[in-house]
């Protein structure tokens, strides 16, 4: 069965990752993405990160379900390839800096007067004015600038950046979310229009619900407390590390009876949450011998006879292998042609009506300029027209 956006096109002018992540889930949804790349090089992500016969990892896990189409957009007819492509698409998504699409010829305004119903998004580190807009962005700057890595600081006060592409995905997400908006409103009669997002934007609002709501009250009499994940913590066990809560009274005196210190739960020191609050020191201190005696397996199944929330912390490599991973079916292993076999994750919203493409049924990740003769067949050109524009350099 297609898909939930079986029939909509997207053009896909970005690189990196918020871009193409963004398209991907898109395609995962049933879209057709042709993604467009410079001939000769392409998009750098093909290039950084474990590789086998010229293909990242990184690059196939974000490109899959797509079209590729190499074209020279600073030429002529690159240019009118594009246009013309453009003027039959539904999306068109971009993040070049601001102002190079437009001296480009393939910015919001070009291609409204070819495709006044499109939908047109750019995404921007900064965003397309201000201060900033014109600064080079990776995803450990917006990290810095939005509050992600201060919020990450340990006991000490040393800032921590997340070691993943967090603002990257965050805006993708977004992208993504934002395009099945526009397009339903432009499915009502309220046309097409541009979408701008900058990282910066998407990275503060998927911070700011629980990492700023203490400094997000504004009052002066608001009672404070620290946030929710000030408190997070890995506890290490006698062979490895795991975490939990334990918030509610009965929750601690689980933890409690699975750490064989059922005493601890009685004591006046830590009988309510907040006694727990006013003397966490000494419950650490007491608690700190116990856990080095005690292995996480046993701790994690004690937990769960008490009813705690609790977990092993997982290495990456442990995570497929987990049983409720294993029953979610999230990961799926499939052949790329140029990497081989290739673990991927499924798409997580799950369609009862419109399902998404499985990735083993997925098209995998193109090679570049793999589909090119193919998409410039289905706008009109001949295999005369074709070598023409190849020879000149167009495509590739």
């Amino acid at each position: 069965m297609p898909g939930p956006l079986h029939g909509v096109r997207v053009l896909d002018l970005s690189a990196m990752i918020s871009g193409p992540l963004a398209t991907m889930l898109l395609a995962d949804q049933g879209a057709d993405v042709i993604k467009v790349e410079a001939p000769g090089i392409g998009d750098v992500m093909r290039y950084l990160g474990t590789q086998r016969n010229g293909v990242t990892a990184l690059f196939a896990l974000s490109n899959r379900n797509k079209r590729g189409l190499a074209v020279d957009l600073k030429s002529d007819d690159g240019r009118r390839i594009v246009l013309d492509l453009a003027a039959r698409s539904d999306v068109v998504v971009q993040n070049f800096r601001p102002g190079a699409v437009d001296r480009l010829g393939v910015g919001y305004d070009d291609v409204r007067a070819v495709n006044p119903e499109v939908i047109y998004v750019s995404i921007a580190g900064f965003g397309s004015s201000g201060p900033y807009s014109s600064k080079p962005v990776y995803d450990n700057v917006i990290q810095a600038y939005s509050g992600v890595a201060a919020v990450q600081a340990g006991p000490d006060g040393e800032p921590t950046l997340l070691r993943n592409l967090v603002c990257d995905k965050v805006t993708a997400y977004q992208a993504a979310q934002a395009v099945s908006a526009a397009l339903f409103a432009r499915a009502n009669g309220r046309g097409g229009q541009h979408i701008e997002l900058s990282m910066l934007d998407a990275a503060i609002a998927f911070l700011w619900t629980d990492a700023a709501m203490d400094i997000a009250a504004l009052a002066p009499d608001a009672q404070r407390s620290p946030t929710i994940g000030s408190v997070y913590r890995a506890t290490e066990t006698a062979d490895g590390w795991i975490t939990g809560g334990a918030v509610t009274d009965a929750q601690f005196r689980g933890a409690c009876l699975a750490l064989g210190r059922p005493e601890l739960a009685d004591d006046p020191r830590f009988a309510t949450l907040a006694d727990r609050s006013a003397h966490f020191r000494e419950l650490g201190a007491e608690l700190q011998t116990s856990y080095q005696r005690i292995t996480k397996r046993d701790f994690v199944a004690r937990c769960e006879e008490h009813g705690v929330p609790v977990a092993p912390i997982l290495e990456l490599a442990e995570v497929p292998d987990d049983p409720q991973v294993r029953h979610n079916e999230t990961f799926s292993v499939v052949d790329h042609p140029q990497l081989g076999a290739l673990r991927t994750a499924r798409h997580a919203p799950r369609f009862s009506g419109t399902p998404t493409v499985l990735p083993v049924s997925a098209r995998q990740s193109p090679a570049l300029g793999e589909h090119t003769d193919t998409i410039l067949r289905e706008l009109g050109h001949d295999d005369v027209e074709i070598a023409s524009l190849r020879a000149r350099g167009a495509v590739g």
